[in-house]
Protein backbone atom coordinates (compact mmCIF):
# COMPACT_ATOMS: atom_id res chain seq x y z
CA UNK A 1 0.00 0.00 0.00
CA UNK A 2 2.59 2.68 1.04
CA UNK A 3 4.16 1.75 -2.48
CA UNK A 4 1.08 2.34 -4.09
CA UNK A 5 0.66 5.89 -1.96
CA UNK A 6 4.12 7.05 -2.98
CA UNK A 7 3.59 6.24 -7.09
CA UNK A 8 0.42 7.86 -6.85
CA UNK A 9 2.16 10.99 -5.15
CA UNK A 10 5.00 10.76 -7.69
CA UNK A 11 2.09 10.96 -10.40
CA UNK A 12 0.78 14.17 -8.65
CA UNK A 13 3.99 15.90 -8.11
CA UNK A 14 4.33 15.37 -12.16
CA UNK A 15 1.41 16.59 -12.54
CA UNK A 16 1.20 19.21 -10.35
CA UNK A 17 4.31 21.04 -11.90
CA UNK A 18 4.41 22.86 -14.70
CA UNK A 19 6.95 22.37 -17.98
CA UNK A 20 8.76 24.98 -18.53
CA UNK A 21 11.53 24.03 -20.69
CA UNK A 22 11.46 25.66 -23.96
CA UNK A 23 13.35 22.81 -26.20
CA UNK A 24 14.49 23.37 -29.38
CA UNK A 25 13.21 21.26 -32.64
CA UNK A 26 16.38 19.68 -32.96
CA UNK A 27 16.65 18.79 -29.16
CA UNK A 28 13.14 17.73 -29.45
CA UNK A 29 13.75 15.20 -32.25
CA UNK A 30 16.73 13.38 -30.79
CA UNK A 31 14.74 13.37 -27.02
CA UNK A 32 11.96 10.86 -29.22
CA UNK A 33 14.08 9.22 -31.45
CA UNK A 34 17.72 8.35 -29.55
CA UNK A 35 18.01 5.57 -27.10
CA UNK A 36 20.94 3.19 -26.16
CA UNK A 37 24.90 3.53 -25.90
CA UNK A 38 25.54 7.06 -26.60
CA UNK A 39 28.91 7.77 -28.79
CA UNK A 40 31.87 8.88 -26.64
CA UNK A 41 35.16 10.50 -28.27
CA UNK A 42 38.63 10.75 -26.92
CA UNK A 43 38.49 13.45 -25.31
CA UNK A 44 36.13 12.70 -22.77
CA UNK A 45 36.82 11.43 -19.03
CA UNK A 46 34.36 8.75 -18.39
CA UNK A 47 34.69 6.02 -15.84
CA UNK A 48 31.18 4.70 -17.31
CA UNK A 49 28.82 4.16 -20.22
CA UNK A 50 26.22 6.78 -20.93
CA UNK A 51 22.77 5.37 -22.07
CA UNK A 52 20.20 7.44 -23.90
CA UNK A 53 16.57 7.48 -22.13
CA UNK A 54 13.87 10.32 -21.92
CA UNK A 55 11.65 10.72 -18.92
CA UNK A 56 10.34 13.23 -16.70
CA UNK A 57 11.72 14.31 -12.88
CA UNK A 58 10.83 16.32 -10.30
CA UNK A 59 14.14 18.55 -9.32
CA UNK A 60 14.20 19.49 -5.52
CA UNK A 61 16.93 21.58 -4.44
CA UNK A 62 18.64 19.83 -1.21
CA UNK A 63 18.30 21.61 1.67
CA UNK A 64 21.63 22.92 2.67
CA UNK A 65 22.64 23.74 -0.69
CA UNK A 66 22.76 27.57 -1.81
CA UNK A 67 19.73 28.53 -3.79
CA UNK A 68 20.18 31.41 -6.32
CA UNK A 69 18.07 34.43 -6.73
CA UNK A 70 14.90 33.53 -8.85
CA UNK A 71 16.44 29.77 -8.99
CA UNK A 72 13.07 27.97 -8.02
CA UNK A 73 13.71 24.98 -5.22
CA UNK A 74 11.29 22.61 -6.66
CA UNK A 75 10.62 22.20 -10.59
CA UNK A 76 9.68 19.81 -13.28
CA UNK A 77 13.18 18.70 -15.40
CA UNK A 78 13.52 15.82 -18.55
CA UNK A 79 16.36 13.12 -18.07
CA UNK A 80 18.23 12.66 -21.06
CA UNK A 81 20.90 9.83 -20.45
CA UNK A 82 22.44 7.41 -17.39
CA UNK A 83 25.34 6.33 -16.25
CA UNK A 84 26.68 3.93 -13.05
CA UNK A 85 28.16 7.27 -12.12
CA UNK A 86 25.66 10.38 -13.59
CA UNK A 87 22.50 11.50 -15.34
CA UNK A 88 22.07 14.00 -17.64
CA UNK A 89 18.81 16.17 -17.15
CA UNK A 90 17.14 19.18 -19.27
CA UNK A 91 15.97 21.75 -17.43
CA UNK A 92 14.10 25.29 -17.85
CA UNK A 93 16.76 26.63 -15.30
CA UNK A 94 20.09 27.27 -14.90
CA UNK A 95 21.85 25.01 -11.86
CA UNK A 96 25.51 25.84 -10.41
CA UNK A 97 28.36 23.16 -9.89
CA UNK A 98 27.92 21.74 -6.28
CA UNK A 99 24.59 22.38 -5.74
CA UNK A 100 22.77 19.35 -3.99
CA UNK A 101 19.42 18.46 -5.86
CA UNK A 102 17.33 15.73 -5.62
CA UNK A 103 15.82 13.73 -8.92
CA UNK A 104 12.15 11.56 -7.81
CA UNK A 105 12.04 9.17 -10.67
CA UNK A 106 9.44 7.06 -11.58
CA UNK A 107 10.92 3.96 -9.87
CA UNK A 108 13.96 5.92 -8.08
CA UNK A 109 14.98 8.85 -5.62
CA UNK A 110 18.42 10.10 -6.47
CA UNK A 111 20.72 12.70 -4.62
CA UNK A 112 23.02 14.20 -6.53
CA UNK A 113 25.51 17.02 -7.24
CA UNK A 114 25.88 19.24 -9.96
CA UNK A 115 28.87 18.65 -12.03
CA UNK A 116 27.93 21.43 -14.89
CA UNK A 117 25.64 22.91 -17.12
CA UNK A 118 25.39 24.78 -20.37
CA UNK A 119 22.60 26.77 -22.14
CA UNK A 120 20.98 25.13 -24.76
CA UNK A 121 18.69 27.95 -25.60
CA UNK A 122 16.20 30.32 -23.51
CA UNK A 123 14.93 28.35 -20.81
CA UNK A 124 16.86 25.21 -21.96
CA UNK A 125 19.42 23.65 -19.94
CA UNK A 126 21.47 21.07 -20.24
CA UNK A 127 22.68 19.45 -16.64
CA UNK A 128 25.03 17.23 -15.82
CA UNK A 129 24.47 15.34 -12.29
CA UNK A 130 27.25 12.94 -10.48
CA UNK A 131 25.23 10.46 -8.46
CA UNK A 132 25.74 10.38 -4.97
CA UNK A 133 23.05 8.02 -3.38
CA UNK A 134 20.80 6.32 -5.86
CA UNK A 135 17.36 4.56 -3.96
CA UNK A 136 15.18 2.05 -5.77
CA UNK A 137 11.63 1.90 -5.41
CA UNK A 138 9.51 -0.54 -6.39
CA UNK A 139 6.11 0.24 -9.07
CA UNK A 140 3.51 -1.18 -7.76
CA UNK A 141 1.73 -4.48 -9.40
CA UNK A 142 -0.98 -3.43 -11.96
Amino acid sequence: MLVKHRQQSFEQLIQSLPMRIQLTDSLAESLNSERGATHTNPFELRGASRFRCYGECVTTLQPGSYQMPGQESQSLAIVRDLSRKGIGIISHQQWYPEQGIELQLDNALVLARVARTRRLAPLCYEVGLIIIKYEPREKPAT
